[in-house]
């Protein structure tokens, strides 16, 4: 590598030498040849936002397919190991599609950010991945940074696929470019107006638990506390809307920050059990804080953030004041199902024989990226000789084509490597089919998104159990 300067400038302006040259960047041929926190971009060194650099899969091909990420793999307590589990399993994916010659031959290459659970963070890692590397496809985590980054893929033209963001508000976003038929951001994880449903139901006592005990009889007074964000504002919404026959106090507080006012909330409040709607890490402060002031014993349900091993790693010494705790999220573990089942070895085969049903949303994840790959065989077209362009507008196209109307037949395909090569090639051809991932069934509807089942989860012996699964009730 070397340093372009002025006076190399001057010699090369017969060839097109512009300002950046002039002003002492770096060439080069890969990121290899770069500095640690700078990229090989249009063969010169560049900055690279903080967090971005990490990437995935066969780098050295010669025309792979680009996609970026933006995930907050770590947060103020350290890493996170949930987010960490689900990255994982978008790189088994990613795996499994390249083995099988990826899109027309071109592999998946992944551009990593960590966000640090920053939504200003995520914008900028948002807008610098479709950008400066282009991307017709980022991945997101979480409701408030999946928000602030759809302002940059939409205005890029590029697709958004979340596989955690669970905030109603993402429904309501105007992603759909104007003369296109299907939107740019899309979610494999269902809308909290639906989780809303079914814990505000659990606490009424109108869903039987397959337990001896029916652990909600007589909830007569519940304590909310939640997060401040559109995921904590939403979900605690939809849950204290449906608990309209008991006394409900709320008390909000801030990511990552002063936990005091929950607390306060909670320790002051008579309530018979406490909705936690936010993140392990904050969660996991509250619980500590209350029982260090003597506040133990008390009854917790806990929704799906929280579904993370590393729940009871920053619990440390406070770990025994969950167990026997409850708590929703989008189902994941299915043992009877061959979908789920298959993902689950694959998944423990790759990384040393861990569980994904002890987190949220690693299925979900695991079929996002099965959703894109298949997206982007029906952008590329049918003809390999003369592929269509990969654009986010087109793969969200695709992904519209996933969903057969309603009454109306379609070949079905489970995602995963068992059925990939001949979706592909029915997604090449344009044909409508119809999948169903490692998350279950994904009907998505005119704004990206599919219902799902929830699993009821109980701590037991340090681990989440699966009670039963729930079908979200009617509104």
């Amino acid at each position: 590598m070397r340093a372009l300067g002025l006076m190399t400038c001057g010699a090369l302006l017969l060839s097109g030498c512009s300002f950046t040259t002039a002003s002492g960047l770096t060439e080069c041929e890969t990121s290899a040849d770069c500095a640690s926190a700078q990229v090989c971009t249009a063969g010169f060194c560049l900055p690279q936002p903080e967090g971005c650099g990490d990437v995935f899969g066969p780098t050295s091909a010669a025309n792979p397919i680009a996609l970026g990420a933006a995930l907050p793999l770590t947060t103020t307590e350290g890493p996170d190991e949930s987010e960490a589990q689900a990255l994982n399993a978008i790189k088994l994916a990613i795996e499994e599609v390249n083995q099988r010659e990826g899109i027309n031959g071109r592999p998946f290459v992944l551009y990593i950010c960590d966000t640090r659970a920053d939504k200003d963070r995520a914008r900028v890692q948002a807008e610098w991945l479709v950008k400066e590397k282009e991307v017709p496809v980022v991945f997101t985590s979480g409701s408030g940074q999946t928000i602030a980054a759809s302002s940059a893929t939409i205005a890029a033209g590029a697709l958004l696929m979340t596989h955690t963001a669970t905030s109603a508000d993402i429904a309501t976003l105007q992603d759909t470019p104007q003369g296109a038929t299907a939107g740019l951001v899309w979610r494999t994880a269902p809308s909290d107006t639906l989780q809303g449903r079914v814990i505000g139901d659990l606490l009424r006592g109108r869903i039987t638990v397959a337990e001896t005990t029916q652990p909600f009889a007589g909830v007569d007074h519940v304590a909310i506390a939640y997060v401040d964000d559109p995921y904590g504002q939403g979900l605690s919404a939809a849950v204290a809307r449906r608990l309209d026959t008991q006394q409900v106090d709320t008390g909000k507080y801030n990511r990552n920050g002063d936990v005091t006012p929950a607390v306060t909330l909670i320790s002051g409040s008579p309530a018979d059990i406490t909705v936690m709607a936010g993140f392990s890490e904050d969660n996991a402060k509250i619980v500590s804080q209350l029982a260090a002031q003597g506040r133990t014993g008390l009854k917790w349900f806990f929704t799906d953030a929280s579904k993370d091993r590393g729940f009871f790693t920053l619990l440390g010494t406070s770990r025994s004041q969950v167990e026997g705790a409850y708590g929703t999220a989008p189902a994941q573990a299915r043992p009877g199902d061959d979908v789920y089942r298959q993902f689950d070895l694959r998944f423990r085969a790759a990384y040393n024989n861990t569980s994904p049903g002890q987190f949220s949303y690693t299925a979900h994840a695991y079929d996002a990226m099965y959703l894109v790959a298949l997206g982007t065989a029906y952008a590329a077209g049918a003809d390999a000789a003369r592929p269509q362009p990969i654009t986010g507008a087109r793969i969200a196209e695709g992904l519209a084509r996933m969903t057969p109307a309603a009454g109306v037949s379609a070949p079905a395909f489970a995602l995963g490597f068992g059925d990939f090569i001949e979706a592909r090639n029915a997604m090449r051809n344009g044909t409508v089919i119809d999948v169903k991932g490692a998350s279950g069934e994904l009907d998505f509807d005119a704004t990206g998104e599919a219902p799902s089942e929830y699993e009821l989860w109980k701590v037991e012996n340090g681990a989440f159990k699966t009670v039963q699964l729930v079908n979200p009730p009617a509104d």
